[in-house]
């Protein structure tokens, strides 16, 4: 008889296992958007600098997307170009530790940091979205572990959004920064560092940033690589944004449907187009790539329409 336990004990340990690896390895990430963009190209170019190059829009039923979360590009044969309200970010350098991407927005960056390594920490400057050292740095990271630099003042917002967040009416400043973050929870279910849905907020030298959050992992689903959507608040300093190392002028200029610029709204209509630079001359193969929160979003192509510029 006890076989026959040790037997059925085993069985059923073996479908939990089964049913966990099941859902471990089908996890998806609440990161993204369920909308669906229509984009409509322009026929051909010409040899000027201010061609339309498409204009796109959100398919019916969709949700407001914050501008800060969207990173869009044009593909013209085959090359990506930026497209924001006035700048883009330089390519990074490949391995680096600290790699900053300017959201559409031209104000925002989301951010991910290097923390692969268990026995050094990564340091990282809030200000100038650079990699720090012990000296110099607002945040210092290693795995999951996050510590704040002497004479940071922090605040966290439980519940609300990055985009929501636009004052620090509501904060209540904390000068301890002698523990570390606790930025995150883990879920045993599917095995992931799931972070709080929240808004963290860091006095720096008197300047205010807030940061949201988004993943531990980088867009090949690896591990130790923390992703952070980050901005300035109430007319503080951000260097980064004038860091000719970081960012430039985008070559494809955003031009929004309302003067709301924290959101996308739902039913407006984008126009992209060239910001002082010939892109498309002719009929090149023109395509989009969007992302929000790091992931693709899907893109129906309508028929060209020709702009008679």
């Amino acid at each position: 008889m006890w076989k026959r336990a040790l037997a059925a004990l085993l069985l059923g340990l073996g479908v939990v296992f089964a049913v966990w690896t099941s859902l471990v390895v089908s996890y998806e990430s609440d990161l993204g958007t369920d909308n669906s963009i229509e984009a409509t190209f322009a026929q051909t170019g010409t040899n000027g600098t201010e061609d339309l190059l498409a204009t796109i829009a959100f398919a019916p039923g969709s949700e407001n997307l914050t501008w800060s979360s969207l990173d869009i590009a044009v593909l013209i044969e085959g090359e990506r170009h930026a497209c924001g309200f006035g700048s883009q970010s330089l390519p990074a350098a490949a391995d680096v530790l600290v790699e900053p991407r300017l959201g559409a927005d031209g104000l925002t960056f989301t951010t991910v940091v290097d923390a692969t390594d268990d026995e050094a920490f990564t340091h990282f400057s809030l200000p100038h979205q650079r990699l720090g050292d012990a000296e110099n740095f607002t945040l210092r990271f290693s795995t999951t572990d996050i510590y704040m630099a002497d004479g940071v003042q922090w605040s966290y917002l439980d519940g609300t959004t990055f985009g929501d967040v636009q004052t620090t009416a509501d904060a209540v400043f904390s000068n301890d920064t002698t523990q570390r973050l606790e930025w995150y929870e883990y879920d045993l279910a599917v095995h992931r560092v799931t972070p709080n849905e929240g808004v963290y907020l860091f006095k720096v030298d008197q300047q205010t940033y807030k940061v949201q959050f988004l993943s531990y992992y980088d867009e090949n689903d690896e591990s130790r690589h923390p992703t952070m959507v980050i901005g300035a608040l109430e007319n503080s300093s951000f260097p980064a944004l004038n860091d000719p190392e970081l960012v430039s002028p985008s070559p494809c200029l955003i031009v929004a449907g309302d003067d709301d610029l924290s959101y996308w709204n739902a039913n407006e209509t984008i126009h992209l187009i060239e910001q002082n630079i010939d892109l498309r001359s002719h009929n090149e193969a023109i395509e989009l790539d969007i992302r929000y929160e790091g992931k693709d979003v899907r893109i129906v192509e309508n028929p060209p329409v020709s702009t008679g510029s």
